[in-house]
């Protein structure tokens, strides 16, 4: 056979038409969204019905997606559920036990990150509240604020109450005379 003409520079390249029914989005963000669409309570019974062929290539979608998308808590989630019910079968098959080794990598690197993320903001956020507690002379993180609140408004009936009953553990549960005057609720 002849060998094939050297491709043309010239001549004009096809354009890609998006699927219309992904919705303008690529086909793993479209996954994504339509996991997402899917309540949680109602995720694992809808994960539930799904085929085994189903579940390998829903595998096989979330592995790459797993190193930048955004909604790590869903996938992980619906990874763990999948294997959590398919164990067996997906242990038995020798493609889809060299595809969980992948997943497990990619999966505990993603989530020890959201971990480190979460503890980073953890940690700067308390040093935010030492740092606003130690500038404010009100005696805590808006200190100022909640005295000023507390001072304008009378005390409610629950507070009232609250505060009687708190009186009354104190006392054992024995009631003060009512004093002249006051009033009644």
């Amino acid at each position: 056979p002849p060998p094939p003409p050297p491709p043309d520079d010239d001549r004009p390249r096809p354009t890609l038409v998006p699927n219309l029914l992904l919705l303008g989005l690529t086909p793993g963000a479209y996954l994504l969204r339509a996991l997402g669409s899917v309540r949680p309570a109602e995720l694992e019974q809808a994960l539930l019905l799904l085929p085994f062929d189903a579940v390998r290539r829903l595998l096989v979608r979330l592995l790459p997606l797993l190193a930048e998308a955004p909604p790590v808590e869903l996938m992980a989630r619906t990874i763990l559920y999948l294997l959590r019910v398919h164990h067996k079968p997906l242990v038995a098959s020798r493609a889809l036990l060299d595809l969980l080794g992948p997943i497990h990598a990619a999966l505990s690197a993603r989530v020890s990150a959201e971990r480190a993320r979460l503890g980073y903001n953890v940690a700067a956020l308390g040093f935010l509240r030492s740092a606003i507690e130690r500038g404010s002379e009100g005696g805590g993180l808006f200190g100022e604020a909640l005295s000023a609140r507390a001072a304008a408004a009378p005390p409610t009936v629950s507070e009232l109450r609250r505060k009687t009953a708190a009186r009354e553990k104190k006392t054992g549960g024995k009631r003060r005379p009512k004093q002249k005057g006051s009033a009644a609720e």
